[in-house]
């Protein structure tokens, strides 16, 4: 005779042994559960004998033929009970599980915590909950009956309709859009409450519990994902960015310092001026290489230094003159750009020109967008403006910035010169 043992000796639990206190208590608990279903299952009864005596004048007499009946109806509670607790016991033990409160609890709870918003948690619970797996996994035939009130962040699902009569759980969310959402998980009271608790309604809260949590960490998985793929997007946009930024025209800082050389020996006091300028041009210029985000004050202030040293250069051959609203400098604006139109303004217009020109910066706001203009009364637009570090990288960072929302306008002035208009979103500026 072939024995097979069900598992293999060194698998087998080990033994344990319960809490006498606990048995204690899930014996009386057994008990008194079931007593308590027996004396509201014959309360209607014992009314019905009551108000037919009443209506026909009888007087109910015991028999002391029903004393046997009487204590077969008690003691049926008492023999079912101890028989269903003994079996749990005996389970438990064999399973190498001790007996804990929650197992013999008709109530017990579960609490979730949900990386996502209360509506998406709402939306996410009933999309799990009323499927067939979770159905199938509750020990129902098909999907779970199931109920939802959207305006109470409430689920309720159950084996059989009404929801109220017994095995139902409810699911609740707590929380709002600043606080850590909550899924809180429990069993609800029913029929089941008067007879002896087997653990039935422990596995089905945490048969949802296991449920729920598997699609939060899967719906937290691809959020996390995301979050990554963004961070990276970022990254790659503020070092394309920098290294936009980082072309710096070397020609200017030694033009300037071979300048500044010549003055010192020359012009003491236009050397200290030229050399005031360059330090406040290096003081915002520097930033701008290591930044994607500037203000609108520090990059006038950038090309009022650049502009104060070419003049220095460029003698009475060059005029400026600066425009902004007080209420507009603080406002980002994205570096580097007004101060290559600039200097686009002073290499293709006044520098090839024989006669004294102009530059007018001026700032302005409408329509949601912020607008900073730049105007010279040079020889116009020619075929080799907006080359090299000008123009065309201009365009490119307002496209890896602001989409098709930030604009470059280059045309040419009506009163001589070429004017360019850089528009970025003003909503954007802000964030």
């Amino acid at each position: 005779m072939n024995f097979t043992p069900s598992q293999p000796f060194y698998l087998k639990p080990p033994q344990v042994e319960h809490d006498r206190r606990l048995v204690r208590r899930y014996r009386w608990q057994s008990l008194l559960r079931a007593w308590s279903g027996m004396a509201l299952l014959l309360m209607p009864i014992l009314a019905v004998f009551a108000y037919a005596g009443y209506v026909s004048h009888l007087r109910f007499q015991w028999h002391w033929g029903l004393t046997p009946v009487l204590l077969s109806v008690l003691m049926t509670p008492l023999s079912i009970g101890l028989g269903t607790v003994h079996r749990r016991l005996t389970e438990l033990r064999d399973a190498g599980q001790a007996l804990t409160p929650e197992m013999f609890s008709a109530r017990p709870s579960r609490t979730l915590v949900s990386p996502l918003d209360p509506l998406s948690t709402f939306d996410l619970c009933t999309e799990v909950l009323s499927g067939l797996t979770v159905g199938k996994a509750l020990g129902c035939h098909g999907p779970a009956v199931f109920s939802h009130y959207a305006f109470e962040g409430r689920i309720v699902l159950g084996p059989w309709r009404p929801l109220w009569l017994g095995r139902s759980i409810e699911v609740r969310i707590d929380g709002d859009s600043v606080n850590r959402v909550k899924i809180q998980i429990r069993r609800r009271l029913g029929i089941e409450f008067f007879w002896a608790q087997t653990g039935e309604a422990l596995t089905a809260v945490e048969t949802i519990t296991s449920h729920l949590h598997e699609q939060l960490e899967q719906r937290d998985r691809i959020l996390r994902s995301l979050k990554r793929e963004q961070e990276l997007e970022r990254s790659a946009l503020h070092a394309k960015l920098s290294a936009l930024q980082a072309q710096v025209e070397p020609h200017f800082l030694f033009n300037t310092l071979g300048n500044l050389r010549y003055l010192i020996r020359t012009d003491a006091d236009a050397a200290q001026q030229m050399l005031d300028h360059l330090v406040g041009y290096l003081q915002n210029a520097l930033p701008d290489m290591r930044s994607v985000s500037s203000t609108l004050g520090r990059e006038l202030d950038l090309a009022r230094n650049y502009l104060s040293i070419m003049q220095i250069r460029m003698g009475q051959r060059l005029r400026f003159q600066i425009h902004a609203d007080e209420a507009l400098l603080p406002l980002p604006f994205p570096p580097a750009m007004l101060i290559s139109l600039v200097e686009n303004a002073i290499k293709h217009g006044l520098e090839r020109a024989s006669r004294p020109g102009e530059i007018v910066i001026s700032a302005s706001s409408s329509d949601a967008m912020l607008r900073v203009q730049v105007q010279d009364d040079g020889i116009g637009l020619s075929g080799e403006s907006g080359q090299g570090f000008g123009l065309a990288n201009i365009h490119e960072r307002l496209h890896l910035l602001y989409g098709e929302r930030g604009a470059l306008a280059v045309t040419a002035s009506p009163q001589g010169g070429v004017e360019a208009v850089l528009s970025v979103p003003l909503a954007m500026t802000r964030e």
